[in-house]
């Protein structure tokens, strides 16, 4: 009786040590799991993310990047925490660094935002810049006698213009900086190259603007003058000191060039009389009007210049400048003649004689005029 009594207690005693020892076990692991640093983690690691999405690699990217080492580092000691005896465990310095590490993904996601915003009006604005310089060079530069490299530099231009429109429509905002500033360094180059090259042409003007004012008073009269105008691209008839008919015109490939020897393509500038008419079949060109080059003042510019060796012994001085027609090709296609349209060379045709006036200028209009409107 008494061994069963005293068998009874000693179940009751391991009975009462397993509770306790069950919940003291209980007890530690929800201590232990109300100081974990999973939500903690979990907040950092959604804010990365939302930073990535918001391409904040790109835009903050120191940000992002100290964001992306605080929560290595909050893995890292929590990996050293949990090899730890489970109440020697303690997640603070883990808590910490994945607060800051989510600090810093929202900081750079916020800036990043910023930054995206700010840079796609840049690049809008920039595409405005852009496309005024190519205005101005299809304008203003489009029909000069430049070189490949330039040209070649206006044609970059338009093409990284282009890509970079598209890498903006599509949301690659650094890779249409990039295009845009290309497109910028070529465009530059181009219309820095030929606006020397009209600058230096227009050293001429005051010459220009005393044939063209001479050769509009000799209209005065009542005699028909022809005036040509070779940056405009433009011949005037002249009667009664006003303009009567204007033809659109094509020129030489080399047309700015002082007409020198034969065979340079440039067409002259100067006074000149219209020696014969050419009907069709006596021309190539439809019609033609032969005018008197070379003149007196081009024989002596001529002889100067082969004294000083400034052209070849050899070099002629050329001959058959006339204004014809088969013209309406849309560039400078002549052997340094002025080319019209067929059907307004048969105008003019009718309009002068023989020994009419013919002027040719670099520009009646001066420079201010010529780029009146544009960023020049």
């Amino acid at each position: 009786m008494v061994f069963g009594k005293k068998k009874k207690i000693k179940w009751i005693i391991v009975i009462l040590l397993s509770v306790v020892f069950i919940a003291t076990i209980a007890s530690i692991i929800i201590v232990s799991q109300k100081d974990l640093p999973t939500e903690d983690l979990r907040l950092a690691r959604e804010a990365i993310s939302l930073a990535k999405e918001a391409e904040a690699n790109l835009y903050s990217e120191k940000l992002y990047k100290e964001s992306l080492q605080m929560y290595d580092s909050a893995m890292v000691n929590w990996s050293r925490e949990n090899n730890r005896f489970i109440l020697f465990r303690d997640y603070t310095r883990v808590i910490n660094f994945a607060k800051k590490s989510k600090k810093k993904a929202d900081d750079s996601k916020e800036e990043s935002i910023k930054k995206a915003d700010n840079l796609s009006k840049n690049v809008e604005a920039a595409f405005v810049s852009l496309g005024k310089k190519i205005e101005l060079y299809n304008k203003l530069f489009k029909d000069l006698p430049l070189s490949k490299s330039i040209f070649d530099a206006h044609n970059k231009s338009k093409m990284f213009l282009s890509e970079s429109k598209i890498a903006h429509q599509t949301g690659k905002l650094k890779e249409a900086e990039v295009l845009f500033k290309k497109a910028d360094i070529y465009i530059n180059h181009a219309n820095t190259a030929a606006s020397q090259m009209l600058r230096g042409y227009f050293n001429d003007y005051s010459k220009w603007k005393n044939l063209a004012n001479d050769a509009i008073a000799a209209s005065r009269g009542g005699n028909k003058v022809i005036l040509v105008d070779k940056v405009a691209h433009v011949l005037y008839v002249y009667q009664a000191g006003k303009a009567i008919r204007s033809f659109e015109a094509e020129f030489g490939p080399n047309w700015m060039a002082h007409k020198e020897r034969n065979g340079d393509k440039a067409t002259p500038e100067g006074n000149y009389r219209i020696t014969k008419k050419k009907e069709r079949g006596n021309t190539i060109y439809h019609k033609a009007l032969l005018l008197d080059y070379p003149n007196e003042d081009d024989r002596r510019q001529f002889a100067i210049k082969k004294k000083k060796g400034l052209l070849q012994r050899s070099a002629g001085i050329g001959s058959l400048i006339e204004i014809h027609g088969n013209g309406g090709k849309g560039f400078n296609w002549t052997s340094g003649c002025v080319g019209l349209r067929d059907r307004d060379i048969d105008e003019l045709y009718r309009l002068v004689s023989s020994g009419t006036l013919v002027t040719i200028v670099g520009s009646i209009e001066p420079l201010s005029v010529v780029t009146k409107g544009l960023d020049f």
